[in-house]
């Protein structure tokens, strides 16, 4: 309801209300106090439940999204997680002798080299 229908509304009910209570018959008054909150409470509920759709339609839309986010993360897991054993299983695979240290030869055949000199 809009903010001019409302004032409009409330002053023609200022008005009723002032006729009424000339007339002094309060039975009258108080009824349609609750004829008129009865018609306000429909139009809060009517418009609550409008948004109530709104907001649940937006969240099963997120929800539909962030399935699709996640299905995507998963596939892109199971990507790589397949790829890091497919490559540790072949270098795991072949075992090859340790590497010998250069230095340790050179310095191995100098001292036998030098024992042959003197």
């Amino acid at each position: 309801m809009d903010k001019a229908k409302l004032v409009k509304t409330f002053n023609d009910l200022k008005k009723e209300i002032s006729e009424l209570k000339k007339n002094k018959s309060m039975h009258q008054i108080v009824s349609k106090f609750k004829s008129e909150k009865k018609l306000i409470e429909k139009k809060i509920e009517k418009a609550v439940q409008v948004e109530i759709k709104k907001a649940k339609q937006f969240l099963n839309d997120q929800k539909k999204e962030l399935d699709l986010l996640s299905k995507k993360v998963e596939k892109m897991i199971t990507k790589k997680s397949t790829k890091k054993t497919a490559s540790n299983k072949s270098k795991s695979g072949k075992k090859f002798p340790a590497k010998k240290v250069a230095g340790e030869r050179k310095s191995t055949t100098k001292k036998a080299s030098s024992k042959s000199a003197e």
